[in-house]
């Protein structure tokens, strides 16, 4: 019997919307404020930072999803790099780092609608992870829908702050350094890494991409400058109005800054875009955790994870046992979880697999030295083969993730 396939329905607009909201996600609404005390005025340097060694591991997903256009995301790349072994060792990482991280932002959706209704908590976990498997299941063009709205109106939120924020501009030293100097710096972008996970969520929509090749490369691009301008805007407005030591002590720093601007309405109106922000997020989660799922055991030889290939639906066919059996797990660490800690815990996961994207890209490079496909996008700066931004981003992951170590260390997390 022949693979089945996911249906091809998505454009460059709805993934460069994937790609965006799958970064600009829970992580500015709830870790800004720990990465500003940290790094101080200097809270955009912080984001730059992590904004370039994400962009420099995005251009090795873009060669290797043009070459590789399938829903296994990473977990393809490092087969194809490496062997198979290790790309199911890595499979691990994957997975917990796609559901751990949603089951963490659940319990931050929970506590932003606490302000808004008085509704325990479990409840409200049990209810988001629910909502986002179901549109997860109906099919994945409902949930771009879903996706686009909500990130509008996160970008929106986001556009708010910063328009109210603008006159503020220039009034600090935004070169001033926290108390922890450069390093400080390093340690706020080892923190803020946790919200660039998105790109591994969005190269997993390729079997579901008109023209992958060519669309998925400019999505995953395009998606990360972006957030890069987007999020550099913010840090700058978030000192100009809390120094950084304030912004540390802030619960919600972003509806802190609205309020302090625009009053008690203000701080509503960003509870309800961080609603938004949340949700989506757990929703791209849940989808790319549940290809991840899909493609495993589609290559697998072991007979109980075939279940997991069944693709089901009215009209538009999901891999509905693998989104259900996510969505169970991310509700059980999502009713004993914490997002400070397990942005931490997650980013050691993040920062071994984008380092493994990239190990396997320079692997793959060796062992196909002039076998070249047509219409690939490949990375430029290329010496013997060898490309120069893939050997700098694994040098710099490797430098976050000694700096993310030590943010556990410290109790910075």
């Amino acid at each position: 019997m022949g693979k089945e396939k996911l249906k091809r329905s998505l454009g460059f607009w709805d993934i460069l919307m994937f790609g965006v909201g799958g970064i600009v996600g829970a992580g500015i609404y709830a870790i800004i404020g720990q990465a500003a005390g940290l790094s101080g005025n200097m809270l955009w340097a912080s984001f730059a930072i992590a904004a370039a060694v994400a962009l420099l591991t995005g251009l090795s997903y873009a060669e290797f999803v043009s070459r590789f256009p399938d829903a296994g995301g990473s977990f393809e790349y490092i087969k194809r790099g490496m062997n198979e072994k290790t790309a199911l060792v890595m499979a691990i990482f994957i997975a917990f780092t796609g559901i751990v991280a949603p089951a963490a932002i659940a319990i931050s959706f929970a506590e932003y609608l606490s302000r808004l209704v008085e509704i325990p908590n479990w409840i409200s976990v049990i209810a988001i992870v629910i909502a986002m498997a179901t549109f997860n299941i109906i099919g994945s063009k409902i949930s771009s829908y879903f996706n686009k709205f909500a990130t509008v109106i996160t970008l929106l939120g986001l556009a708010l702050v910063i328009a109210f924020c603008i006159p503020d501009w220039g009034q600090v030293a935004y070169f001033e350094m926290g108390d922890e100097g450069f390093a400080g710096i390093l340690a706020g972008s080892a923190l803020i890494f946790f919200s660039y996970v998105g790109f591994e969520d969005l190269v997993k929509m390729a079997e579901e991409t008109k023209e992958p090749k060519k669309v998925l490369p400019k999505g995953v691009l395009f998606s990360g400058i972006i957030v890069f301008l987007l999020y550099v805007m913010i840090a700058i407005s978030a000192v100009s109005t809390f120094s950084a030591g304030e912004l540390a002590k802030k619960d919600g720093p972003l509806a802190a800054i609205i309020e302090s601007q625009w009053g008690p309405i203000g701080g509503t109106v960003l509870v309800i875009v961080a609603l938004f922000a949340t949700s989506k997020t757990i929703l791209s989660n849940i989808l790319g955790t549940s290809r991840l799922l899909y493609d495993v055991a589609r290559d697998s030889e072991i007979s109980w994870l075939k279940k997991f290939t069944t693709l089901s639906g009215m009209g538009e066919k999901t891999p509905n046992y693998a989104i259900i059996a996510i969505a169970i797990v991310t509700i059980a660490f999502g009713l004993i979880g914490n997002l400070k800690i397990v942005a931490s815990i997650s980013n050691i996961f993040v920062f071994g697999l984008f380092g493994m994207v990239n190990v396997a890209l320079l692997q793959y490079r060796k062992n196909h030295k002039g076998k070249e496909e047509e219409g690939i996008f490949k990375i430029p700066l290329n010496i013997n083969n060898i490309p120069i931004p893939t050997v700098i981003a694994l040098i710099s992951i490797l430098i976050l993730f000694g700096f993310n170590i030590y943010n556990l260390l410290q109790g910075n997390a």
